[in-house]
């Protein structure tokens, strides 16, 4: 895994611990039905979750383009993707960030 600042480590310490009881509770639920409910919504949530990691992601992608001036080839190397890839992620933070104004 990555080297990261401890308060990353940290939250991502907490967001595992959080899933964690979450499916202790699925698992533990009296009925099948409250079992299944409550996978529902976690999976929901979940993807949500990803979606919006993703987007942080493409974000910090575009950042770290614009403020050290990197070239595709540059960058991609840097973030271990292909060109191509890294062309997508910094077109999707642009095109969100346009989306917001």
């Amino acid at each position: 895994m990555a080297d990261l600042i401890p308060e990353m480590r940290d939250a991502l310490d907490g967001l595992k611990a959080a899933y964690l009881r979450s499916a202790a509770v699925v698992r533990g639920a009296k009925d099948a039905q409250s079992g299944f409910d409550g996978a529902t919504e976690l999976a929901g949530l979940l993807r949500d979750l990803a979606e919006q990691a993703a987007d942080l992601r493409a974000n910090a992608v575009a950042r770290i383009a614009d403020q050290e001036k990197l070239s595709l080839a540059v960058l991609a190397t840097r973030i271990g993707t292909s060109k191509a890839r890294a062309a997508q992620l910094i077109q999707s933070a642009r095109q969100a960030s346009e989306e917001l104004w």
